[in-house]
């Protein structure tokens, strides 16, 4: 499980370098902010079909092979990555690196879930997320001052890094069977004590706000270097600050990993969702740098929330079982092509600022609408104390 762990934060700086360069560097092209919503994009197409296609079929799989091919592939597209310097090759450079992503992060999730029962895998799952949490964290803020002393420092040390990753998946074990650890977490609640109608509920509530959080993501990726750039901020302070959404999601990740009260709790989804809405309001409105990166965090948060949800609640689900790697993914890349290739043609038609006050609007509409599905929920079921 340390070797998992190991190549997940390395892979992340990987694409962390790859995506956020790329995105720099077009900036430095004058690219327009619809072009890097479509460069964003261009990453997100091949990986959502990928995990979508591939959702029920890793039973098939070698997935030690598939990590094996796809670390190889990223390799070499990090070296492409540090020759090349059109637009055009960057949109190239983008699909490929979807496409060899695709075959390693659904394979590594199903080589992780492997063998283990719910309890097991919630705990093997709550460290997983920590360490590809902490390598996005890594990656986001260095990637800007990497970049500030040549263009093709980030992508070299993205190859550096792809290389023990190479080297290592051939030789993963089988995915042992782990012994809980009451001391990382607490057990996650039965299914048995919350009726089938408020799992479902409560499944379809989290895989909506995932795709939400993370097609904001992608637009704060997108986008934000080009706003950053308009403002004078230049590239070390731009990385840093969008390091906080990471830093946020990586804060949410450790305190969920340590506490079962958030299970089946629509009232921290309800919580969640208001700061979302309320953090790209404030960056709407303002253009400093401690505003941005509060506003970030807090979205991150919200989208650590989303992305535990969306594994804990398929747990629960067993029709989803044999689907948690890929379709999980597919959701999440869904919004990372929907989020900047719709908000970067508002970019485009309007301002820079306007994509924050549409996601803001937004996510008051899903508030309004959770509130709304919330009378759906069966009573007589006593879900989880709310988190305080």
């Amino acid at each position: 499980m340390t070797a998992v762990c190991v190549f997940s934060l390395l892979m992340d700086i990987v694409v962390v370098y790859l995506m956020l360069g790329l995105n720099f560097r077009a900036v430095d092209l004058n690219a327009t902010p619809a072009q890097l919503g479509l460069l964003q994009a261009s990453f997100a197409v091949p990986y959502t079909l990928l995990c979508f296609f591939m959702a029920r079929r890793f039973s098939s799989f070698d997935t030690r092979a598939a990590m094996t091919v796809s670390s190889l592939a990223l390799l070499i597209l990090c070296i492409l990555s540090a020759i090349m310097s059109s637009l055009t090759s960057f949109f190239l450079l983008a699909v490929l690196v979807g496409t060899s992503t695709a075959f390693f992060w659904p394979p590594l999730e199903h080589h992780i879930a492997r063998n283990k029962s719910s309890h097991e895998l919630y705990g093997a799952l709550s460290r997983f997320n920590l360490w590809w949490g902490s390598g996005y964290v890594i990656g986001a803020t260095t990637c800007g001052l990497l970049l500030e002393w040549d263009s093709r420092v980030a992508f070299l040390a993205a190859a550096a890094c792809a290389v023990p990753v190479l080297a290592g998946s051939p030789f993963l074990p089988d995915s042992p069977r782990l012994r809980p650890n009451p001391a990382a977490s607490e057990a996650p609640a039965s299914p048995a004590t919350v009726s089938i109608e408020n799992r479902r509920l409560f499944l379809t509530l989290s895989r909506v706000f995932i795709f939400l959080t993370y097609a904001s993501a992608g637009a704060i990726l997108a986008l934000f270097p080009k706003l950053g750039d308009a403002l004078h901020f230049g590239k070390p302070l731009v990385s840093r600050v969008l390091a906080f959404f990471y830093i946020g999601q990586l804060l949410s990740f450790f305190i969920l990993a340590r506490t079962s009260r958030w299970h089946y709790n629509l009232r921290l989804l309800l919580v969640a969702q208001g700061l979302c809405a309320v953090a790209f309001l404030t960056a709407f409105v303002w253009n400093r740098t401690d505003v941005f990166s509060g506003a970030f965090g807090l979205i991150g948060l919200g989208a650590g929330l989303s992305y535990f949800s969306s594994l804990y609640y398929t747990l629960h689900e067993p029709v989803f079982r044999t689907s948690l790697a890929g379709v999980h993914e597919a959701i999440l890349a869904a919004g990372r092509l929907v989020g900047p290739l719709s908000l970067g043609a508002v970019a485009s038609r309007f301002n820079l600022k306007t994509p924050y006050l549409c996601l803001a609007i937004i996510f008051a509409l899903y508030f309004a609408f959770t509130c709304l599905a919330s009378r759906r929920l069966k009573r007589g079921v006593s879900p989880p104390s709310p988190l305080v």
